[in-house]
């Protein structure tokens, strides 16, 4: 199987997202949307967050335009067969992968993110997801013992 164009959009700036892990030397691309930008109003201040997480992203290729065009050029100029992105909870995520796979047509493959803690069996359960507060009391000892996990690995 080739390898993909893999998306990177602002929900999934983890240099070591799943999507990345697999396909090590696909080519990568994040696009600076200035719709969505001015439609959710972005601060400068995100904007230059975005560019310096994006700058973590080995081989990362931020580009500025729209973003289904964006990509759809892509992976006309490599020829790539599918493309891959993390999932995103975002409302407009959905309509631009929907987008993307009848403009393209092209197979948007959507992986899953890494989750930030594991709870075991039954013990999601017995938190309360209410405040967040209340759960952060409860799972604070194991998510930042996690946090020093993934720097040693570092």
């Amino acid at each position: 199987m080739s390898e993909p164009l893999i998306w990177i959009h602002g929900d999934c700036l983890d240099p070591r997202s799943p999507a990345l892990r697999r396909w090590p030397n696909a080519r990568r691309i994040f696009v600076f949307d200035e719709a969505i930008l001015d439609r959710y109003r972005v601060s400068f201040k995100r904007i230059v967050f975005l560019y310096e997480s994006l700058l973590e992203i080995e081989g990362i290729e931020i580009h500025r335009g729209e973003t289904v065009r964006v990509l759809l050029d892509a992976v006309a100029e490599t020829g790539v067969a599918r493309l891959v992105t993390t999932e995103s909870v975002a409302p407009g995520f959905r309509r631009t992968v929907r987008r993307l796979e009848i403009e393209g047509p092209l197979p948007v493959e959507v992986v899953p993110p890494d989750p930030f803690l594991t709870l075991s069996r039954g013990e999601d359960d017995r938190l309360d997801l209410k405040r967040f507060s209340r759960y952060w009391q409860a799972v604070k000892g194991r998510a930042l013992s996690l946090n020093r996990s993934l720097d040693e690995l570092m």
